[in-house]
């Protein structure tokens, strides 16, 4: 895989490392107040996620799976034998996928509002969604006027995050289509689920199906609380569950 030069800041102590992995379109400062709280406990890295913040984007479309490789690499080169993960919404997805693929390098995972599962959609919901999909298909094939046709279509149905993803795009594309519900299944890491119950973009209804998709997890749910629970005031409520969670893991826990 062609090297990717990451962006990150570093904070605290020697203890045991706390990676921080933001959400789609965001970038490590969105996560930076809630690390320099985190950082009197643990030896904090937040990063810049490739085609992120300062981290230049992927050589081509990348999935999760090329995400969590990246970060992988960077454990391995700063020396990191097992980390904590932590993971918004995207951040979340890449965090599930490197704690399937390298369960020996992950003591814990915790997800905040994280992606990575299908939503539950109404009749209605999932006709209009067919609908749209297969109108974009017919353009695809329209002898005539079809890129003025897809952008079009884009421009009218495409989410904001589509609208805004530039060259990233087509991995966007890649990685919103994933469903990591039996990769969740396989997972027995412990795992902390913090979700806002007022979020619209990852519903709290999906914190509860990941609750009863891993094997080894707690579910936080906050009222009033949106899918940026982490953010102002909101910094100090997250820290306090996670550092709650974190320090009941043995220090010694490793997976084989």
């Amino acid at each position: 895989m062609a090297q990717v030069q990451l962006n990150t800041v570093q904070l605290g102590n020697n203890s045991h490392p706390l990676i921080m992995l933001h959400g789609w379109g965001q970038n490590l400062q969105s996560l930076q107040p809630m690390g320099e709280l985190l950082a009197t406990r643990s030896n904090v890295h937040i990063i810049d996620l490739p085609g992120f913040g300062k981290s230049p984007p992927p050589p081509q479309d990348w999935d999760t799976n090329q995400y969590a490789d990246r970060i992988y690499e960077y454990l391995a080169a700063e020396g990191i034998e097992s980390a904590d993960l932590l993971g918004h919404s995207f951040g979340g997805r890449v965090s599930i996928r490197l704690a399937h693929k390298y369960p020996q390098k992950v003591r814990s995972i915790t997800l905040i509002n994280s992606g990575g599962l299908q939503r539950q959609r109404t009749a209605n919901q999932s006709f209009r969604s067919q609908w749209v999909r297969t109108i974009r298909n017919t353009f695809k094939i329209s002898p005539l006027y079809r890129d003025e046709l897809l952008t079009w279509h884009s421009q009218k149905y495409g989410s904001r995050d589509y609208l805004n993803a530039g060259a990233l795009r087509g991995t966007l594309v890649k990685t919103v289509s994933e469903d990591l519900t039996e990769i969740a299944r396989q997972i027995p890491l412990p795992v902390l689920l913090l979700w806002g119950e007022a979020d619209t973009e990852t519903p709290v209804e999906m914190g509860h199906r990941y609750h009863s998709l891993f094997a080894n997890s707690e579910l936080i749910t906050i009222p009033n609380r949106d899918h940026f629970m982490f953010q102002a005031e909101g910094s100090h409520l997250c820290s306090y569950y996670i550092e709650k969670f974190l320090a009941q893991l043995p220090s010694n826990q490793s997976q084989p």
